[in-house]
């Protein structure tokens, strides 16, 4: 078993001989300092992480000198909001956060986990969605590392 205490920082060039090895985790996940996982070639993670740390698509757990293993953010369903206008925006942002679920703001949309409260809410006000399946980054007030994962 592999303790992981840190993220490893390297470049792309340092990983180009190397076997690839990942982990596949789910927003939530990504979001847990303490947690066991298995890659997907088998090898066991305890995750021990600064408590805070948040893991993002493509951050590096491990690396030695034949293979490294990377995190790969799990495509999930989610809902997609194209807000009509600033007031179906706010409406939308609105009652996310008052129900305290995860959101993600981009220029022109807003997600959300799929639930079938949030459907059912969408209906209500009239406001239209689809559903995509794709890997999930809510909104995070705090520091991170400066581009868009959503």
């Amino acid at each position: 078993m592999l303790v992981i205490k840190e993220k490893v920082v390297c470049s792309k060039e340092e990983l180009r001989a190397l076997q690839r090895d990942s982990v596949v985790l789910d927003w939530h996940d990504r979001r847990k300092s303490r947690q066991k996982v298995k890659t997907r070639m088998g090898r066991v993670l305890c995750i021990a992480l600064p408590r805070g740390t948040v893991l993002y698509d493509g951050d590096l757990l491990y690396k030695d000198e034949k293979m490294y293993i990377a995190v790969e953010a799990k495509s999930e369903l989610q809902i997609v909001v194209v807000p009509a206008n600033m007031e179906e925006a706010a409406t939308v942002a609105y009652e996310l956060g008052n129900r305290h679920l995860p959101l993600c703001i981009l220029k022109d949309r807003i997600k959300t986990p799929l639930n079938k409260h949030v459907e059912e809410l969408l209906k209500r006000y009239s406001i239209g969605y689809e559903i995509v399946e794709e890997p999930f980054e809510p909104f995070n007030s705090g520091a991170h590392h400066g581009h868009s994962h959503c």
